[in-house]
């Protein structure tokens, strides 16, 4: 990445050509990407071959690792890797399966959410043309709410959103049921006693930019706060559908050593799960803290 960034229109979503972080990343190479990842709030860095070690140091360079909550999902010797996947090796899951199938912002029931997530593909499925599955969507919170109507902002304006962990977990045991299963009711009590719900600005301020972005999750945003359920209900519904729409969506088709960065305030993302428990599927996430919680107006 010799040349400088032209920064384009599309408001995500945008591939950095000839960066090899394992070869090294320079301090105006990474200047440059900490400028694009700022802009867009999500960006591809195609064609890595990284050890975890790398992933690890690489994200370090935006700030402090965050460590996933469940310790059978990371990886053994690396525990900042959270590892998401749909592999078994000796009767277990290596990784969680099922991460990420509704539109969300990653740990957004937390009191302070993280900064970004960096994913990177080790085993990719594919069709028997090779074609690959199990893309993942991204969509920008900030083009969504920079596309409002005046009189939308003005009302969602102050508003805070609970959002619930606990309501994630509750879905999950549904589609379990469903599947003749359940949880039981001392592991919802260790849900609801890990991550109590919190509540966080509707409308966030981006803590670099100074951008603001619409922070809904589905699935995991319960309720507006002060609202009649019916309301809040359809308010959170109105959002979802307004974020979703082609103009601020980005879908990523993956292959073998992607590194794909998002933002998890300036968006959010949903995976598309359209391939078989037979069709391996291995990435490796790492979380990066966020530090400028002391920004006014940024968190709840």
């Amino acid at each position: 990445m010799n040349q400088p960034i032209a920064f384009a229109s599309a408001p995500l979503g945008h591939h950095l050509m000839g960066v090899d972080i394992a070869a090294g990343v320079s301090d105006a190479q990474f200047a440059a990407i900490d400028a694009a990842f700022n802009r867009y709030g999500v960006i591809v860095l195609r064609n890595q071959r990284l050890t975890p070690e790398q992933h690890i140091a690489f994200g370090r360079r935006f700030g402090p690792t965050e460590r996933y909550g469940i310790a059978s999902y990371l990886l053994p010797g690396h525990p900042e890797i959270f590892v998401v996947s749909n592999i078994i090796e000796d009767g277990k899951p290596i990784g969680m399966a099922d991460a990420g199938r509704a539109w969300h912002s990653d740990m957004c029931y937390v009191t302070n959410p993280p900064r970004c997530s960096l994913l990177y593909a080790l085993e990719v499925p594919r069709e028997s043309n090779g074609e690959p599955l199990g893309d993942t969507c991204f969509a920008s919170t900030q083009a969504a709410y920079d596309a409002l109507p005046y009189d939308m902002k003005q009302r969602i304006e102050g508003l805070k959103v609970r959002n619930s962990y606990a309501a994630s977990v509750e879905r999950k045991a549904r589609l379990k049921r469903d599947r003749g299963g359940e949880f039981s009711q001392e592991e919802r009590q260790k849900v609801h006693e890990k991550f109590p719900d919190v509540l966080h600005p509707l409308v966030r301020t981006h803590p670099v930019t100074g951008r603001k972005c619409l922070y809904v999750s589905e699935g995991l945003s319960a309720a507006i706060d002060g609202l009649e359920r019916s309301e809040s209900d359809e308010l959170i519904a109105e959002l979802l559908a307004h974020m979703m729409k082609p103009e601020f969506v980005y879908r990523h088709r993956w292959c073998e050593g992607d590194l794909v960065m998002w933002d998890n305030c300036s968006s959010i993302h949903i995976a598309i799960s359209d391939f078989s428990p037979e069709q391996r599927r291995r990435m490796h996430r790492t979380t990066i803290l966020n530090e400028s919680s002391a920004v006014p107006g940024v968190f709840a």
